[in-house]
């Protein structure tokens, strides 16, 4: 048999008709692709600004926050949202331990913010001090736990051997968890004026995890990879400068729609802030929340041309990370009456959703839970949607306390970045993002 048989008129004819078939479909899929990729345009463009250098963290250092209030009220203009009471800003004033720079060489080897080290949020400034190093012996600290006695003999001791010393906590992880945080949080017991002319080192091996204080404290602590620990530990250069500000200014940003029942509201938030600016590295935030925001933007785009049946309300809240101080004030001083709020829908990390979403708050508004389900079984449009109970972690909770029914939404999946430097706009794959917006918008228009 010829390996190579000539083909008849026919069949070159059906061949040549199968292969421009497979041309057509591959186009169509690339358009349809580009159509999809097209629809992520605008949120894709906002998480790039929030998460821009300019931003500076959406925190406390070069207006970082102020600037990215101002930008969400343009693009609440732009979207042509009401305002209420003739603005787009609530102002308040909070207090906030800021820090603004840090730096630590150990060993003759200078590390680097965010990734080998970041500093304790409460942590008061400091300069250098060539002090002699104190290493805690957690082993010690574990023994000493089992009895009355032996914890008081060893505070005895560790008292006087860390007088005057920096302060080396070794990495060490105990097999109770609770024992962890013990660990963790002994330096806190020293006594103020211990801590003048001296910093604590704190080795881990967690993953190093940024936050904010409303507090300065006596304490100059950092917390670094462990990895850079070891017993002759030489700890050659270090400093932390801070700010404490009693009442820095922020402000949220709200905005509305009104529906066709204007005496029932539903209320739309996501926080804008993020962790700021350390010296030269900033934290970008954008699963933490640049991606809620720009979800909260395209629901708003959405209503403007599609109106509601309820009012919406749509609120950026400043000083989430700082102890969800924006939304606090919010509801101790409300733009809107509280008890005309039907629901309110709180939108915090919503950069991935491979693995689904989680709902804190649905197994307390079982009915509300019941439609989103069947919403999305119909439609088939995430993976799942898990139950989760109440819990104080982002900004529904002070309007739930105040009776407000609330549901907090994140999404599952992504990288995991979390209140690091690695949180980036290119990290996330915005994977759920159409289909999140097409199950809310139904939640919503059901409602």
């Amino acid at each position: 048999m010829n390996s190579n048989p000539i083909k008849k008129p026919c069949q070159i004819l059906n061949l040549t008709r199968f292969f421009h078939f497979l041309i057509f479909l591959s186009f169509s899929n690339f358009l349809f692709a580009q159509e999809i990729s097209a629809s992520l345009i605008e949120p894709k463009n906002t998480i790039s600004i929030l998460t821009s250098p300019e931003f500076s963290g959406r925190g406390y250092v070069e207006n970082g926050m102020g600037k990215s209030a101002d930008f969400i009220a343009d693009q609440f203009d732009k979207i042509g949202l009401e305002k209420i009471n003739s603005s787009y800003f609530q102002e308040f004033t909070m207090p906030i331990n800021i820090i603004k720079d840090a730096a630590l060489k150990i060993n003759n080897q200078k590390l680097r913010y965010g990734i080998d080290f970041i500093v304790k949020p409460n942590s008061k400034s400091i300069s250098f001090h060539e002090n002699p190093n104190y290493i805690f012996d957690p082993l010690d600290f574990e023994n000493a736990l089992k009895s009355e006695n032996a914890l008081i003999d060893f505070i005895q001791r560790d008292m006087l051997a860390q007088n005057s010393k920096n302060v080396v906590f070794p990495p060490h992880h105990f097999e109770v968890d609770s024992l962890n945080q013990y660990y963790k949080n002994w330096p806190s017991f020293y006594r103020p004026e211990e801590n003048r002319n001296r910093a604590i080192f704190f080795f881990t091996k967690e993953k190093l995890t940024a936050s904010l204080s409303q507090v300065q404290d006596s304490i100059s602590e950092f917390f670094i990879d462990g990895k850079y620990f070891s017993n002759d530990l030489k700890i050659n250069d270090y400093k932390i400068e801070t700010e404490f500000q009693n009442n820095f200014k922020a402000k949220n940003v709200i905005g509305k729609i009104e529906g066709t029942n204007k005496d029932s509201l539903i209320v739309i938030t996501a926080h804008y802030d993020h962790l700021g600016k350390v010296g030269d590295v900033y934290f970008p935030g954008a699963s933490d929340n640049a991606s809620g925001v720009a979800f909260l933007l395209e629901l708003a785009k959405y209503y403007k041309k599609n109106l509601p049946k309820y009012s919406l309300v749509f609120i950026a809240f400043a000083a989430e990370e700082a102890g969800l101080l924006g939304s606090t004030y919010f509801v101790e001083n409300p733009l809107v009456d509280l008890s005309k709020i039907k629901f309110l829908l709180n939108f915090d990390i919503m950069g991935a959703g491979e693995d689904g979403i989680q709902i804190v708050n649905s197994s307390i508004f079982t009915k509300e839970f019941e439609l989103l389900n069947q919403i999305n079984s119909k439609q088939n449009l995430v993976k799942q949607i898990k139950k989760r109970g109440e819990a104080c972690n982002s900004d529904h909770c002070p309007f739930y306390e105040k009776g407000v029914p609330s549901y907090f939404v994140y999404t599952l999946g992504g990288p995991g970045h979390y209140h690091d430097i690695f949180d980036k706009g290119e990290s996330l794959n915005l994977a759920e993002f159409e289909d999140l917006q097409k199950l809310f918008v139904e939640f919503i228009n059901q409602f």
